[in-house]
């Protein structure tokens, strides 16, 4: 075996993923000694052994407290982490019985909340990135507009200064003596010259964004694009769900639904995201890397106090819907990062 470890290596060792091997850390603390907390984290040699036995006994079936009295036979645990592993362990207990109920295993929780969160981080980085560029598009748009009036204004006036007319030349009298001018015609009015109508910026502008994808936008002011999302009276909403006896249960603080999307995002991974509107309802669709789909429907409503909530109606999974206790574990665990 080698003489270090990263959450790489030791997944390779045990033919599992980097999440599973994370998981076994946060149930079994202090069996995966850890020699180095820099980037990448280093465990010891025996981190092999004990991911191996811990391995080795889920696949047999055992539970978590089942598969910590085997370890405990077999390896030495860390005395500060007993504590840390009781809290954790009551903590998972909910989620994982949750999951199983649902039909979907704790390590598929975990995948969904992390791929969720870096696609929510993607999110936040691709509003930046169009929020900077609609501010140079506006420069743009600024700009070409007083050009363009500039050039208007310089065309009425080259166009005046042609049009001007010129006095008829007075001949000399060929009589010696002399006679009475003759008086000068008059010019004719001209007609009063109407200044050009004053031309607007219309121009298509490529936008390209961070992640190489290319926009185009047209300078128009009369006819803005209009954005496929919520409102942000809506998206300030405070955001509920029911519980089983059809109870409203919200967050402490009225967490609103562009914060309850933010937390995802900070916990996402690189996944495609976007909002759909079917009918009075709004749903976020998530699409995974690996071609799972989560979609989330909201809809408005008010609470029988009458005040104004967001409902986190429903969650999909691949278009097959979530029982309501997942759905409550799933509220539950995004909550508790606000």
């Amino acid at each position: 075996m080698a003489d270090t470890y990263t959450h790489k290596d030791l997944a390779g060792l045990c033919g599992v993923s980097e999440t599973t091997i994370k998981s076994y850390r946060r149930k079994f603390p202090g069996f995966i000694p850890v020699l180095t907390r820099g980037k990448p984290i280093r465990f010891k040699p025996e981190a092999g052994e004990v991911c191996l036995k811990i391995r080795d006994c889920f696949a047999k079936g055992l539970s978590v407290n089942e598969t910590h009295k085997v370890l405990k036979e077999h390896f030495k645990e860390e005395p500060s982490s007993r504590q840390r592993r009781t809290s954790s362990a009551a903590a998972a207990a909910p989620v994982e019985s949750v999951a199983a109920s649902a039909g979907v295993s704790a390590e598929y929780l975990e995948k969904f909340f992390a791929t969720a969160g870096q696609m929510m981080q993607g999110m936040a980085g691709l509003a930046t990135a169009q929020a900077k560029a609609e501010q140079r598009l506006r420069k743009v748009e600024s700009a070409l507009e007083r050009l363009l009036e500039v050039e208007a204004e310089n065309k009425t006036l080259y166009a005046r200064l042609l049009d001007r007319p010129t006095a008829e030349p007075v001949h000399a009298p060929t009589e010696p003596e002399p006679v009475e001018p003759a008086p000068q015609p008059e010019p004719e009015p001209q007609p009063e010259q109407k200044p050009e109508p004053r031309m607007r910026a219309r121009r298509i502008v490529n936008v390209r964004g961070p992640e190489g994808e290319v926009a185009s936008y047209s300078l128009e002011r009369d006819t803005p694009q209009s954005e496929v999302r919520p409102s942000d009276d809506f998206l300030n909403t405070p955001i509920v769900i029911h519980n089983d006896q059809g109870e409203f249960l919200g967050v402490p603080g009225k967490l609103p639904l562009a914060g309850f999307v933010s937390i995802l995002i900070n916990e996402a991974e690189e996944i495609n995201a976007r909002w759909d509107r079917q009918g009075e309802a709004w749903v976020f669709v998530m699409v995974a890397p690996d071609g799972n789909t989560h979609s989330l429907r909201f809809i408005s409503t008010t609470t029988p106090r009458g005040n104004l909530v967001v409902l986190l109606e429903r969650l999909d999974i691949n278009d097959q819907p979530t029982s309501s206790q997942f759905l409550q574990e799933f509220f539950r665990q995004v909550k508790d990062k606000a």
